[in-house]
C-alpha cells in the first residue's frame, strides 16, 4: 500500500499499535467463516458467497452496495487460498523455466484453430460462461508461479483467463480480459501442494459470441525475488477496520499548529484509526500520549473514551452505588473509571473468568448469576436498588434493559453504552421514573462534521468534555495511575500475523481476550519501493498498451469508479487507466487492484511526473479541482475534470492563469456531459438552420439534500455551482453565442428552514444572438411522480421537449424524434469525443473560453441568489 498523503487539518500518523475490537470487529466475521462447506474450492466459494451476501445484506442500507462487499469477501478468501510469502522462500529459489508456447484443445468454441506461438482462432458459442478453449495440462515446480503472455485482439463480449487445478475440479485463480487490444502477461500465484494447472478461456457472462485472435500465447514458471511479495498482488483486498490506535507523528497537516513531528498520540475513529501501517487522521481524533501512559495502553483510546463517556452520562456521585451491565473491555475501564470517581461499583457478566477479573482489579462486588446480584444490590443498598446502571454488554436481547431497570432505584439513572435490545418493559421505568440515557460514543463533537472534519473546537467554557478533551482526560488516568490498562490487554499480535489471528478469534468457540492489539513491527524485507512510498507499483498489472491514452484517475469515488471508468471502457481502443490516485487507500487500493493497475498512490504530484500518464481525469470533490487541474496542466498534461471546473472566483483564476501559461499545449475538458447528450445531439439536428434566436425553459426538480451532505458545503460549494452548471452549458451550447446578461432570484427561506436558496432558485440568462435559456431549480418538489429534468425550446414556430433525457418530441404533431429506455446524459459521448480530439491532436470538444464563461456564469449567480457585490 502507499503511504497516506498528510491532509489539511490532519496529522500522519506511523502506527506502533492498534486494537482489535473482539465484539465489534468479529460479530459480523464469525457467522461467515465459522463453517465454510464444500470440499473444492468452487464449492467453497459458493457457500461462502452466500452467507456474506446474507449477514451483509441483512446489515447493508444499499442491497447492491452490500453484494458488492460480498464479492469482495469471496475474492479475499481466494487470495487466502494462495501462500503469501512474507520472507525468504523455505525452498532454495528455482531457476525460472524456459518459455514455452501454449497447446490448445477446443471446447465449446464454435471455430477453433491453432497457429504458431500458442496461438489460436476462435469464435465463441454463446452460452454464459462454457469454456472455449482449454491448454494441455502444465506442471508446477513447488514454490514458482504462473505468468501468461498472451498478444492478439478480443472482439465482442469480454472474455475469462483463469487457471485450473490438477484434476479441473475448481478455479485456482480467473480473471476478465475485456474487448480490444491484447498485449500482456498475466501472472498467477499457485497454491502450496497443485502440481499442475490447466489454462482455460472461457465466456465471461455475456451470453453472446465474441471472436478471439491471439497470435501469442506462452507460459513461463517464475521464481520469487528476494522480497518475498507474490508475483501478483491483485487477489488482495483490504478492509477499513480498526479504530483505535497509538503512534508517532510523521507529518502536519496545514492549520495543525499544537501537534508536532515526533509526537506520540492516540488516535480514534473508523475510517481513521485503522489497522494500518500508516493512518491519516483529523486533529480533535488526536491525543498527545503523556509522560507515564505506554504506546500499548493508549492503543486503547478509543475504547476508553468510549467507557468515560458513558460515565459521564451518569453522572456519579461520591458514595453512589452503581451497577455495570458487561465486563468486557469497555466494562473493566468503566468499572474503574466509577470507582476513580468515588462510586462503590457492582459488576455483572454471564462469563465467571470476567467476573474474576473484575474482582482482581478492585471491583466491590460482582456475580455472574442475576439473582446473587440481586441479592447482593439488595445488601449494599438497603433495598433500594443502585443509584446508576451502566450497560456495557452488546446483546440483541431485551432482557439486559429490563434487569437494569429492575436493580435501579426510584429516580435512578440508566446509561446504554452498548449495543443491546430496547423493548423496555413499562411497569418499572414508568413506576420508578427512571432517566433512561444513550451515550454516544466518544462524546460532544462525535458525528459532527464541523467537529471532526473541519477542526472547529467547542468553547472549553461551554463544553468543559469534548470528544478530544475525553481522549486527553482518559490517557492522563492512565498515566496518574488511576486506571489500569495493561492487565486488559492479554494478546499481541504482530501485523504480519493478523489474518490468522482474526481467523482464530472468530472461529473460537471459548472466552474471547478482553484487549487484543496489533503491534507493527519493522519491515526489514527489500521491497520495490520505500515503505513509506506515496507511490507504488502492484505486481501483476497491466502492461500499457501501445496507440491508448494511458491516463490516471485521481479520486476513487462512486462517481469516477463507476461511471466515467466504465464509460472509457467502452473505448479500449482510445483509453487505458494505468494508475489510481486516492486518499482513502482501501477504496483505491481495492479498485485499482480489481482493475489490474499496476500504479497506486495517496498523491496526485506522485503521477503527474509519469511519462506513461497522458491524462489525468479529476474526480474528486469540488473544492480541489482549481488545484488540481493547475497542477496536471503545469505537469503538461491533458485534463478532464468533472464538473465543477472550480467554486471560487480565486479558484477559477488560478485556472485561468494556467491555461495562459500552458498557451496553445492546454488540453481541459470539464464534465459537462448533458451538451453531448443523444437527445440534444437530435435537437441541434433540428434546429441547425434556425431563423429566430431560441427561448429555452429548463425545469430541474433536483430533490432534498440534507444541509449537512458534503454538496451542500465548503467541499461541494452548494447545488447552483455542483450541478446547475451543466444547465448553463447546455444553454451555451445551443445559443452558440456568448453571454450578454444575467439575472437571477431565489427563494427566501426563514431561518429554522431545511432549504436553501442555492437548490431552489431561477435563473435567466440572455445571449449574445438574443437567445434565452431559463433554469427553475428546486429541491421542495417530490422524489416520485415528476421527472427530474424538462427541457421546452421553442423556436422558429416550433416546440421541442426533452423529457428526463429519455425522449425528445417536436411539440406540433406529437413526433417522438429520439428515444431511449433510460435517461441518456451523454457520458459516453462526452468522454469518447475527449479521445478522439486527444488521438487525432485536435482541440478539445469544448473551448476553453465556453468552459471559463459557464464556471463564471455559475459564480455569477451563486453572488446574485446571496447579494453578494
Amino acid at each position: 500500500m502507499p503511504a497516506p498523503s498528510v491532509a489539511p487539518g490532519a496529522v500522519v500518523v506511523r502506527v506502533r499499535y492498534s486494537l482489535i475490537s473482539t465484539g465489534t470487529e468479529l460479530a459480523s466475521l464469525a457467522p461467515i467463516t465459522s463453517s465454510i462447506k464444500g470440499d473444492t474450492l468452487t464449492e467453497q466459494m459458493a457457500d461462502l458467497s452466500s452467507k456474506a451476501t446474507y449477514y451483509l445484506g441483512k446489515a447493508a442500507r444499499d442491497p447492491r452496495k452490500a453484494i458488492k462487499v460480498a464479492r469482495n469477501i469471496v475474492t479475499s478468501y481466494i487470495a487466502s487460498r494462495t501462500p503469501q510469502l512474507r520472507s525468504a522462500p523455505s525452498v532454495p529459489p528455482q531457476a525460472p523455466k524456459e518459455v514455452r508456447p501454449l497447446v490448445w484443445s477446443a471446447a465449446a468454441a464454435s471455430k477453433f484453430a491453432t497457429k504458431e506461438a500458442g496461438g489460436l482462432e476462435l469464435v465463441t458459442d454463446e452460452s454464459p460462461a462454457n469454456y472455449q478453449a482449454i491448454s494441455d495440462p502444465i506442471a508446477i515446480t513447488k514454490g514458482l508461479a504462473v505468468e501468461l503472455r498472451l498478444e492478439g485482439d478480443l472482439d465482442g463480449a469480454p472474455l475469462g483467463l483463469g487457471l485450473l487445478n490438477e484434476d479441473r475440479s475448481s478455479w485456482i485463480a480467473l480473471l476478465t480480459i475485456g474487448p480490444g487490444p491484447v498485449a500482456d502477461t498475466f501472472a498467477f500465484e499457485v497454491p502450496d501442494g497443485c502440481t499442475e494447472v490447466t489454462v482455460v478461456l472461457c465466456n465471461a457472462g455475456a451470453a453472446k459470441a465474441s471472436k478471439v485472435s491471439l497470435e501469442r500465447a506462452e507460459i513461463r514458471l517464475t521464481a520469487p525475488d528476494a522480497s518475498g511479495l507474490p508475483v501478483s498482488e491483485m487477489g488482495h483486498q483490504g478492509w477499513n477496520v480498526g479504530y483505535s490506535a497509538a503512534g508517532e507523528v510523521i507529518a502536519v497537516g496545514a492549520g495543525v499548529q499544537d501537534v508536532a513531528v515526533g509526537d506520540l498520540v492516540a488516535c480514534a475513529g473508523a475510517g481513521q484509526a485503522n489497522h494500518a501501517d500508516y493512518v491519516v487522521v483529523r486533529r480533535n481524533l488526536v491525543a498527545r500520549i503523556p509522560k507515564g501512559c505506554s504506546v500499548q495502553a493508549a492503543a486503547t483510546t478509543t475504547v476508553g473514551t468510549i467507557a468515560l463517556q458513558g460515565v459521564r452520562r451518569a453522572d456519579p456521585r461520591l458514595g453512589e452505588v452503581v451497577a455495570v451491565i458487561g465486563l468486557g473491555l469497555i466494562g473493566m475501564i468503566t468499572v474503574q473509571l466509577l470507582r476513580a470517581a468515588g462510586a462503590r461499583v457492582i459488576g455483572m457478566d454471564i462469563n465467571e473468568s470476567r467476573v474474576a477479573k473484575a474482582r482482581e482489579l478492585g471491583i466491590d462486588a460482582a456475580s455472574s448469576n442475576p439473582a446473587e446480584l440481586a441479592t447482593i444490590i439488595r445488601d449494599m443498598t438497603g433495598g433500594h436498588g443502585v443509584d446508576a446502571t451502566l450497560i456495557t454488554a452488546a446483546s440483541k436481547s431485551h432482557t439486559l434493559i429490563n434487569q437494569a431497570m429492575e436493580i435501579t432505584r426510584r429516580r435512578g439513572r440508566v446509561v446504554i453504552v452498548g449495543d443491546v435490545g430496547l423493548k423496555v418493559d413499562r411497569a418499572n421505568f414508568y413506576r420508578k421514573e427512571i432517566d433512561l440515557l444513550m451515550s454516544t460514543s466518544y462524546g460532544p463533537g462525535r458525528y459532527d462534521h464541523t467537529y471532526e472534519e473541519q477542526g472547529h473546537d467547542y468553547p472549553y467554557a461551554y463544553v468543559r468534555f469534548t470528544l478530544n478533551r475525553n481522549m486527553q482526560t482518559y490517557l492522563d488516568l492512565i498515566a496518574r495511575g488511576q486506571i489500569a490498562v495493561d492487565p486488559l490487554i492479554e494478546l499481541i499480535v504482530p501485523i504480519d500475523n493478523a489474518p490468522e489471528a482474526y481467523r482464530r478469534l472468530a472461529q473460537s468457540g471459548q472466552t474471547l481476550p478482553l484487549g487484543v492489539l496489533l503491534e507493527y513491527q519493522a519491515d526489514l524485507r527489500p521491497l520495490p519501493q520505500p515503505k513509506d512510498a506515496r507511490r507504488i507499483v502492484l505486481r501483476g498489472g497491466q502492461s500499457p498498451q501501445r496507440d491508448r491514452i494511458g491516463y490516471a484517475l485521481i479520486g476513487a469515488g462512486a462517481f469516477g469508479t463507476h461511471m466515467l471508468v466504465p464509460q472509457m471502457d467502452k473505448r479500449p481502443d482510445r483509453f487505458q487507466l494505468r494508475a489510481v490516485v486516492s486518499r482513502d487507500a482501501v477504496r483505491g487500493s481495492n479498485f485499482a487492484r480489481s482493475r489490474r493497475v499496476a500504479v497506486l498512490a495517496s498523491d496526485p504530484s506522485e503521477v503527474l511526473s509519469d511519462p506513461a500518464i497522458d491524462l489525468v481525469v479529476i474526480a474528486t470533490r469540488h473544492d480541489d479541482h482549481a488545484d488540481q487541474v493547475v497542477a496536471a496542466l503545469a505537469a503538461g498534461k491533458a485534463v478532464f475534470v468533472e464538473k465543477p471546473l472550480a467554486i471560487t472566483w480565486d479558484g477559477l483564476e488560478k485556472v485561468r492563469e494556467a491555461l495562459v501559461s500552458a498557451g496553445d499545449s492546454a488540453r481541459l475538458m470539464v464534465g459537462f456531459n448533458r451538451r453531448f447528450a443523444p437527445a440534444v445531439t437530435r435537437l441541434r439536428q433540428e434546429i441547425c438552420d434556425r431563423r429566430s434566436p431560441l427561448i429555452i425553459s429548463y425545469r430541474l426538480n433536483g430533490g432534498y439534500i440534507p444541509k449537512d451532505h458534503w454538496i451542500q458545503n465548503e467541499h461541494g460549494g452548494g447545488r447552483n455551482i455542483g450541478e446547475a452548471c451543466h444547465m448553463y452549458d447546455l444553454f451555451r451550447s445551443l445559443a452558440g453565442a456568448e453571454v450578454a446578461s444575467i439575472s437571477a432570484t431565489s427563494i427566501a427561506p426563514p431561518e429554522s428552514a431545511a432549504h436553501l436558496r442555492n437548490d431552489n432558485f431561477a435563473a435567466t440568462i440572455r445571449y449574445a444572438d438574443g437567445s434565452v435559456g431559463n433554469l427553475v431549480y428546486t429541491a421542495l418538489g417530490p422524489k416520485d411522480g415528476l421527472p427530474k429534468e424538462r427541457i421546452e425550446i421553442f423556436v422558429d414556430g416550433e416546440a421541442y421537449l426533452i423529457d428526463d433525457f429519455k425522449s425528445l418530441t417536436r411539440c406540433s404533431n406529437g413526433e417522438v424524434l429520439w428515444q431511449a429506455r433510460t435517461a441518456e446524459k451523454g457520458h459516453f459521448e462526452e468522454l469518447s469525443s475527449m479521445g478522439d480530439a486527444l488521438a487525432r491532436d485536435e482541440p478539445m470538444p469544448i473551448s476553453v473560453g465556453e468552459i471559463l464563461e459557464t464556471t463564471a456564469v455559475s459564480l455569477h449567480i451563486e453572488d446574485m441568489i446571496y447579494g453578494r457585490a
